[in-house]
């Protein structure tokens, strides 16, 4: 048995899928922030925040984007690459349909 066979190589670092999916990660935060801050300047949203009665947040479908974000995010980072980038792909979406949720209610 030689040496080699018993001490495999390394595997090379993967592509750019680690640092994708933790920028897309930590842009999330500035996006809804973004995203609420353009809704409250329309008209209904502002009319929305003076005096109230809009129509309720959908907030349990929010969290179980970002929940299920988080879970695509770790799937991302920690399987292998054939994995990872459709988790990464899965995440973004999923971030996507949060902030497009946080545009839709004022």
């Amino acid at each position: 048995m030689s040496w080699n066979h018993c001490n495999p190589q390394p595997r090379a670092p993967r592509s750019g899928t680690l640092i994708c999916a933790v920028v897309s990660a930590v842009l999330l935060l500035p996006a809804l922030v973004l995203a609420k801050i353009a809704v409250l300047s329309t008209e209904t949203g502002s009319r929305c925040l003076v005096y109230g009665g809009c129509t309720p947040f959908p907030a349990v479908a929010f969290w179980a984007l970002l929940g299920v974000a988080l879970v695509a995010m770790v799937v991302a980072l920690a399987a292998p690459e054939v994995a990872a980038k459709p988790a990464l792909a899965v995440q973004i979406l999923l971030e996507t349909m949060a902030a497009g949720l946080v545009l839709a209610y004022p």
